[in-house]
């Protein structure tokens, strides 16, 4: 997933404001309402915008408040309003006692850079073998992203005349367009008409993200092999500014994802929503956004979400009580920013690296805090740094000065043994471990890193397994990418890994996620270059398909899963769908569930039979499709194709979905590949069980006669 820059140095807030207001404010927030006293720079777009969109919980009348100050109010979950807050009246409303609480995470990012037998469903996967009797159809997939081009052939039906994308909402829309409707969240597009004339996001000529990412998940693949999971769902996209604009955050997030769910409402449809854009997860930081969540999925309401891509680098360092000091060096460009949480006594020293040699004795140019301070600052040799105190959370960043040629980094170092203590990178920085300059700043690592929402209970976690190391692109050459990085088969280097900062074990399952091909914007300005695999033509416009790597590609895999389980059955709750994950994934890693894979690898195939109560129903059913043997429905009957001339007799049995044997037949093998079974007392939903000596062919398919 791809986040914007956000230069958020927390730290610097006016001390005026007290440690009980401070508690009313998420970090962001509270960047903003001391933006005028900020000593360090910020992301332009927060200069620009007058009013911020928030989340919101009230003690008094929340109407009469947010008229008060001036606020829009744009939806609500609940007791949770979602409004646009003049940034002015922030600090006012801060201090206002009928104001419970003000929440955003500001910006966000989309988190980018395999064959069927990984997910046993071939979707993607340059594979004709696809669920015959659930594709996806009578469920609604939603998708809130970025770059998304809706009329793109991939989402259309299978023979190009219809499209599927049935609800179209853009942020990025122009005011004075002459079709859709302009609502509170931008400008939606309700009739196939409205949304063919749009065509496109008003970002999509730069970004090509969603366009990816709901290929993956329903993409009919149009002319090509690179077929999406369910590839005849329903489909809702919402574009969103939130990557890149930080008047634009979570609050914006949710109102969308209500957006979606109340289309799904409006439709009488089950809905799986696909989220691959993540936010810095901190503690006690997402009260109102993990609740409003909470609310809003449930029976049919699934949110799936990306765990983050932030394993490249060591982000996180834990010194639990009975060490006695722990430390690394935190890395920025001109600015450096973490977090540390502690609710103990400890001292934390900041080095400055100019000085030979750091070391215990503190001969480097070094700033030493307590938790007795509320704030200090001062400057070392060529950088100024600060710590700010907030609670149990404490803010730490450098700036460096103009003149600063030394390395962009400052050692942090923890002491105290009877202390616990986490510190954690803010986005856009890193640690770096740097035990040649000082022995104990070594003890930075590579999880404790997915983000928002992904870190939340109620949310289906996806991370990125390898397993495509290598790809061919349209000019004939191979290219390793991000698969080189890994072995096949293991999870994919720059995938987040669990626990949560509050101990859950994430992700909760993994799927395809490097150089995963699928569909991209026509109307990108940028030369695609090596990731470039095929194109393909539609109505004299020629489109792109891609190869590109994250845990954003995993996600919309997981979701089209999702979709195919919800035609199963239209009431699964998150629960549910853990559970079926649980129950059928093949697990990796020690022990299961554990915070790199979760459950393990996703089988579609074998959850929706988990679904259906087949595995109990019938006691000689495989539970995965024949490798070698593609099992179609055909007319009167049932067409079995071999990939070979099968050399041993072979068994078919066909079972209705309560296990009534419908009926069983011995074959002897001929010369042919091709075999056409009768099977005239029977409709719907079917399955058929295959039982061979032959590698490949032994295996179970349901068919909708």
């Amino acid at each position: 997933m791809k986040k914007s820059v956000v230069l958020s140095l927390l730290l610097l807030m006016c001390i005026g404001i007290g440690a009980q207001r401070v508690q009313k404010m998420s970090h962001d927030i509270r960047l903003l309402v001391d933006q005028t006293t900020s000593q360090v720079l910020r992301t332009p777009s927060v200069k620009q915008h007058e009013t911020v969109r928030a989340m919101i919980r009230f003690n008094g009348s929340a109407e009469a408040v947010m008229g008060e100050y001036g606020c829009k109010a744009i939806t609500h979950i609940g007791d949770i309003y979602i409004a646009d807050i003049p940034v002015s009246q922030l600090k006012a409303m801060v201090n206002d006692e009928r104001v419970q609480r003000i929440e955003n995470h500001m910006g966000g990012k989309v988190l980018m850079d395999v064959a069927p037998q990984w997910i046993n469903t071939p979707a993607i996967y340059e594979d004709p073998r696809l669920p015959n009797a659930y594709t996806g159809k009578g469920v609604l997939l939603g998708i809130i992203d970025v770059g998304l081009e809706v009329t793109h052939p991939n989402f259309y039906n299978a023979d190009g005349t219809e499209l599927r994308v049935t609800r179209f909402l853009d942020q990025f829309a122009a005011d004075d367009e002459q079709f859709g409707q302009p609502i509170e969240l931008g400008r939606e597009y309700t009739t196939e008409t409205d949304i063919k004339a749009k065509g496109y996001a008003g970002d999509s000529y730069r970004n090509y993200h969603g366009t990816h990412c709901l290929g993956i998940s329903a993409g009919t693949g149009h002319t090509t092999p690179y077929r999406g999971v369910a590839y005849e769902a329903e489909l809702a996209a919402a574009d969103s500014k939130v990557a890149g604009d930080s008047a634009f955050g979570s609050a914006n997030e949710l109102a969308l994802m209500q957006y979606l769910f109340d289309y799904a409402d409006e439709r009488k449809m089950p809905c799986v929503i696909t989220y691959s854009i993540g936010f810095n997860a901190l503690p006690d930081d997402c009260e109102l956004f993990e609740e409003g969540i909470s609310q809003l999925v449930g029976p049919g309401h699934i949110l799936v979400a990306a765990a983050g891509n932030e394993s490249n680098d060591p982000g996180y360092v834990c010194k639990p009580k009975g060490m006695a000091v722990a430390g690394t060096s935190l890395n920025g460009d001109k600015t450096g920013v973490a977090f540390l949480y502690s609710k103990d006594q400890f001292t934390l020293k900041v080095i400055s690296k100019h000085t030979e040699p750091v070391d215990g004795s503190l001969k480097g140019d070094s700033l030493v805090y307590t938790p007795t301070e509320d704030k200090v600052e001062k400057q070392l040799a060529g950088k100024h740094v600060y710590v700010m105190k907030n609670d149990t959370c404490y803010a730490i960043a450098y700036t460096r000065d103009e003149t600063d040629t030394d390395a962009n980094s400052v050692l942090l170092v923890i002491e105290g043994e009877d202390s616990y203590v986490q510190l954690v990178v803010e986005v856009n920085h890193k640690f770096i471990n740097d035990t040649d300059t000082d022995p104990r700043c070594g003890n930075a690592t590579n999880d404790h890193n997915v983000g928002l929402p992904g870190c939340l209970p109620s949310v289906v976690t996806v991370g990125a397994l390898n397993t495509r190391p290598e790809f061919t692109n349209i000019n004939g050459e191979k290219i390793t990418k991000w698969g080189g990085k890994t072995p096949e088969g293991t999870i994919a280097i720059f995938s987040s890994q669990g626990p949560t900062l509050d101990g859950l074990i994430k992700p909760d399952v993994v799927t395809p996620g490097v150089n995963i091909h699928a569909s991209a914007n026509s109307h990108y300005e940028k030369d695609y270059g090596a990731v470039l695999v095929t194109k393909s033509t539609f109505e004299d416009r020629e489109y792109p398909w891609v190869a590109i790597s994250g845990t954003s590609m995993a996600t919309p895999c997981m979701a089209g899963i999702v979709a195919l389980w919800l035609q199963a059955n239209p009431s699964l709750s998150p629960d549910d769908v853990k559970r079926i994950i649980r129950e059928t994934s093949h697990p990796l890693g020690d022990g299961t569930p554990n915070n790199t894979y979760g459950y393990g690898l996703a089988d579609a195939y074998a959850g929706i039979l988990n679904i259906l109560g087949l595995p109990t129903a019938i006691a000689d059913l495989s539970q995965h499709q024949p490798s070698a043997l593609t099992i179609r429905p055909a007319d009167g009957g049932i067409r079995l194709s071999f990939d070979k001339a099968p050399s041993q007799p072979f068994t078919v049995r066909v079972y209705s979905l309560s296990g009534q044997l419908l009926g069983e037949q011995a074959i002897r093998p001929t010369a042919t590949t091709d075999y056409l079974l009768p099977l005239s007392n029977t409709s719907g939903v079917c399955v058929v069980q295959v039982n061979s000596p032959e590698l490949g062919v032994t295996g179970s398919e349901l068919i909708r006669k």
